[in-house]
């Protein structure tokens, strides 16, 4: 199998961690990340696997921290999947400088909004703490690139696809790509209206 395209360092930590080997599914969101596409992948068990593709992808296009306003922004429903994600940036992007925070109910609001505001590469949030961030200014979206929905059909259910589309609007129409365990149709009208034109995939 052809070797991955991603920074020497990056490649370095995933073999640390006996993660090189990617799977279709991984090269798949890979490659989807790197070329700026919209992507809807859906299909089981097989999405766990791609949470670590999708930060070995966002380390390797960041590189290193930028200016002080996020560019990798990753909706997900809960808290243990944000901590989830931001174990994986420590452990893939160690050799970097990149800030990476996350955002849910729980911690202070303002602690949160301090952290973000001095400087973030990449945002882990979930909707409602974000929009919470948001009606207090502090979370600024203008310079977003790559929107990453894990769970998108949790977060566009009743209650929480409202602030789910707020953000959606707030940021620049750029990349977005969309994760569920099944095919849902509330996803697949999101993404016909925020990320059209759109791939979808189903993942073995």
């Amino acid at each position: 199998m052809a070797k991955l395209k991603l920074q020497q360092e990056v490649l370095e930590q995933l073999e640390a961690q006996g993660w090189l080997e990617f799977t279709a599914a991984q090269r798949s969101i890979t490659s989807a990340i790197k070329s700026g596409q919209n992507h809807y992948f859906f299909g089981g068990s097989a999405i766990e696997d791609l949470r670590k593709a999708i930060v070995a992808t966002i380390v390797h296009k960041l590189k290193a921290s930028f200016e002080d306003v996020a560019r990798a922004l990753i909706l997900v429903p809960n808290s243990d999947l944000a901590e989830e994600y931001a174990e994986l940036f420590k452990i893939l992007g160690k050799h970097t400088d990149l800030r990476v925070w996350t955002a849910y109910e729980g911690p202070k609001i303002l602690t949160q909004k301090e952290n973000i505001y001095f400087g973030a590469d990449v945002v882990i949030a979930t909707p409602k703490r974000l929009n919470e961030l948001l009606n207090i200014e502090g979370f600024n979206s203008a310079s977003v690139q790559t929107l990453i929905l894990d769970g998108a059909d949790a977060l566009l259910k009743v209650g929480t696809t409202g602030f789910t589309q707020r953000i959606s609007d707030s940021i620049p129409e750029k990349q977005r790509i969309a994760l569920t365990a099944e095919e849902n149709g509330s996803v697949k009208t999101y993404m016909a209206k925020h990320a059209y034109p759109y791939t979808k995939s189903v993942l073995e």
